[in-house]
């Protein structure tokens, strides 16, 4: 249990790190992110949709009776792909919204875990941090004209909240996932001794 929660916590520090990384790119070169993950995306899409359609291709020049379900797949694939190439303004708004909306969750997530925290100066501080990330993550949600740079100083602001978070909290984490080992390192004792 302990072993766990640990690899949890060392995760998710993990995880804002390559986050503020994103972020300081996204806000140094936006338009490179925005082109090369429209690329990228477009690109491994049409690979797979051109990859259904020779497929399914080989597979009705065998037998005369099989479905072209997966050529209609491939051909949307393809298309889908091709509209990742050519509209960046469109992964733009899906980036925001999806960025925005991770961010809402942790957020939401970790003001319902500081509801349940002693009140003392790490409920407090976590109940802060929280109220942040859901306003950084609604901001991000609803600013229709957001650009990448002000998505990269959100992702980076989420990042550092995190971080400390992880900081101010590792150590009681610990405390509740030892005692709980404790108690059942106890109840096993017990078991013994009977």
């Amino acid at each position: 249990m302990k072993k766990y929660f640990k690899n949890y916590s060392v995760i998710m520090l993990v995880i804002s790190i390559l986050f503020f990384i994103l972020g300081a790119v996204m806000y140094t070169k936006p338009e490179f992110i925005v082109l090369v993950f429209s690329y990228v995306m477009g690109g491994l899409i049409i690979l797979f949709g051109i990859y259904y359609c020779i497929k399914n291709y080989v597979e009705i020049k065998n037998n005369k009776e099989t479905s072209s379900k997966d050529m209609i797949v491939g051909i949307t694939l393809v298309v889908v792909g091709l509209i990742f190439i050519f509209l960046a303004n469109v992964i733009e708004a899906l980036v925001r919204l999806i960025i925005g909306g991770y961010i809402l969750f942790i957020g939401i997530t970790r003001f319902v875990n500081s509801l349940y925290m002693k009140k003392d100066t790490r409920f407090f501080v976590s109940l802060g941090l929280s109220l942040l990330l859901i306003a950084g993550g609604l901001y991000t949600i609803l600013e229709a004209n957001l650009a990448f740079q002000t998505i990269g100083i959100v992702i980076m602001a989420y990042s550092v909240i995190e971080i400390i978070g992880f900081i101010f909290n590792h150590d009681n984490n610990e405390v509740i996932v030892s005692e709980k080992v404790l108690i059942e390192e106890k109840k096993s004792d017990k078991k013994t001794d009977i």
